[in-house]
């Protein structure tokens, strides 16, 4: 029959935890590496970012800037914006 302990059980929650972190950091490192060589891949070629800039226009009655494209209105009654 097994000898379950407290002590080689905590040893091996440690051993799996160890492993389960260190799995996620090499994961989260692998990551940043591919998306910085495609930042500096997109540089070196000269292609535009995946998502371009959107232009905003200021609102005459509140102030607030809107989306060139598709502004809605913010609710006030003399808002220059359709629904």
């Amino acid at each position: 029959m097994p000898d379950f302990s407290l002590g080689k059980l905590l040893v091996l929650a440690i051993i799996l935890a160890v492993v389960w972190y260190g799995w996620k950091y090499v994961q989260r490192v692998e990551q940043v590496r591919r998306t910085l060589r495609d930042e500096i891949e997109r540089r070196r070629t000269g292609t535009p970012p995946s998502r371009p800039a959107e232009d905003l226009v200021k609102c005459a009655v509140c102030a607030t800037y809107v989306p060139a494209r598709g502004a809605h209105s913010c609710g006030r009654a003399d808002c220059p914006w359709p629904r």
